[in-house]
């Protein structure tokens, strides 16, 4: 089914599918008490947000600048949204701000240094 879907929607696919498949994860791991795994998984969660567009382009091995932008501009508002998810979930279910406006501002950093670094190779 995926082989004739766009490469964006493909690389889509394939990251939410395994955002989701880590997330589940780290909830069975959390639930038996798999303390290593579950910090495994954590990383590999925390890593995954903060990089959803270069996943997007990378999965869906997208060739395109324009397309490879389009990841950029998808991805970036919702690896801000889970940076905020994510921070709370390392503040222990509360709100830390400095924490919060860090995973924000990491999120924005990567995310612009993806776009910086697609216009730079197609200029």
């Amino acid at each position: 089914m995926l082989k004739d879907a766009s490469p964006f929607f493909r690389g889509v696919c394939i990251t939410a599918t395994l955002y989701a498949a880590l997330f589940l994860g780290h909830i069975v791991a959390a639930a038996q008490d798999w303390d290593i795994l579950f910090r495994v998984i954590a990383v590999f969660i925390s890593v995954l947000t903060f990089f959803i567009a270069p996943c997007i382009t990378v999965f869906g091995q997208v060739t395109e600048a324009s397309e490879k932008i389009r990841a950029n501009s998808f991805g970036l508002p919702l690896s801000m949204g889970l940076a905020v998810a994510l921070a709370w979930a390392y503040e222990d279910q509360s709100f830390d701000i400095f924490r919060t406006l860090s995973f924000i501002l990491l999120s924005f950093v990567v995310h612009f240094s993806h776009r910086q670094m697609i216009r730079q190779k197609n200029s």
